[in-house]
């Protein structure tokens, strides 16, 4: 039996705190991976995470944890705006890393990570990992199979909530008073947030993308956290349009209002010159597709529960944030088998690009072309 991977947290908040530390604490994710330090910002965080998991160490800064403890894997769960300085130092100190979505802000810094990635021999996984859960791989199959004839349009839904309603936000200790500013800051927003997930599992069906277009607005200037006022300073409403290699159309949603009470959050619909393709139930938790519905030369739907997924099992399929789980336990098993993690770098880079180019797009009024692919 291989020897569990020793692994540091950066980042222990809301995420960490509801998903992925009490994921990782399980007896059978232990077999895998341990944490052997953790690292937040807030000392206090930092310590009392420490504390309550039993974990040996504690820090502010990634630096002085890699200068401390030995460790193979970094997971890297900061807001989005610090994930790229935080991997590129795990990387360049030899560590195999996770991050957390959307992998960088940029273009360049992804590309970055990905050359460091090489230079140093290690692997990375970026979330979100759709190529783990089985339906992402029937989707692609029917559409390479021509049962839907040629895609010609789709679209994609996710809508946010805005951070600041999470319920682990609203008390007052440090594991649980987590200020979420840092979402309606440059570098956040719904975009990289939210609709990374459908722009994840579109690329994951139809492939990659080579023109993108947007518009956005800002609807709510302000909002308000624990008597705190956040001022937005990031479009709280965006609308892409993407043309795709294979020449598809699709939409996609990413936004700060209410959702709709009939389509599935995280849903994709595919309509193609012989049929159609639409997902009709998505696993809240993980934002999984379950179930899709076929209709052309023959109609038919397929559905799969949660634990399809392998690594879901017991408690793991009681905790928040399963998907994440299944992201870090395929990316150890990647590393201890040597093969790469299916969660790659690549996509995550092309969608990167694909919200910085609707951005730019938003803010200038002129369609974007892609330069990255996977």
């Amino acid at each position: 039996m291989n020897t569990p991977l020793r692994a540091a947290l950066v980042g222990c908040g809301s995420l960490s705190q509801r998903g992925i530390l009490p994921h990782l604490n399980l007896p059978d994710a232990q077999k895998k991976v341990r944490l052997v330090a953790v690292v937040d910002a807030v000392a206090e965080r930092a310590q009392q995470t420490a504390e309550r998991y039993r974990i040996p160490a504690h820090f502010t800064a990634i630096e002085e944890m890699l200068a401390q403890v030995e460790v193979d894997l970094v997971l890297i769960i900061t807001p989005i705006q610090h994930h790229y300085a935080n991997a590129l130092t795990a990387i360049e100190a030899g560590k195999h890393v996770y991050v957390q979505k959307a992998m960088t802000t940029t273009l360049a810094e992804a590309d970055a990570l990905l050359a460091a990635r090489d230079r140093m021999g290690v692997k990375l996984a970026a979330a979100p990992g759709f190529e783990l859960f089985p339906t992402t791989a029937q989707m692609r199959e029917i559409v390479a199979s021509g049962e839907l004839g040629r895609v010609a349009v789709a679209m994609s839904y996710t809508l946010g909530f805005g951070h600041e309603f999470e319920p682990i936000r609203g008390g007052k200790s440090p594991l649980e008073a987590i200020n979420p500013a840092w979402y309606y800051r440059p570098g956040a927003g719904p975009l990289p947030d939210v609709t990374v997930y459908s722009l994840q599992l579109a690329t994951s069906v139809l492939g990659p993308v080579r023109r993108v277009t947007a518009l956005g607005n800002r609807i709510q200037p302000q909002r308000e956290w624990q008597g705190q006022t956040i001022d937005v300073q990031v479009d709280d409403n965006n609308l892409l349009l993407m043309e795709f290699a294979s020449g598809a159309l699709c939409t996609a949603i990413g936004a700060n209002c209410r959702g709709s009470a009939r389509i599935p959050w995280g849903g994709l619909g595919l309509y193609g010159t012989q049929g159609t393709l639409e997902v009709i139930d998505v696993d809240g938790a993980s934002g999984y597709p379950l179930a899709y519905d076929v209709r052309g030369s023959r109609s038919y739907q397929q559905r799969m529960e949660v634990d399809a997924q392998p690594y879901l099992t017991g408690e793991h399929l009681t905790i928040e944030e399963p998907h994440v789980y299944v992201d870090i336990l395929d990316l150890v098993d990647a590393i201890q088998e040597e093969r790469p993690p299916g969660a790659s770098g690549e996509q995550a880079r092309h969608v990167v690009e694909i919200i910085e180019k609707a951005h730019l797009a938003a803010s200038n009024g002129q369609t974007q072309t892609l330069t990255s692919t996977f």
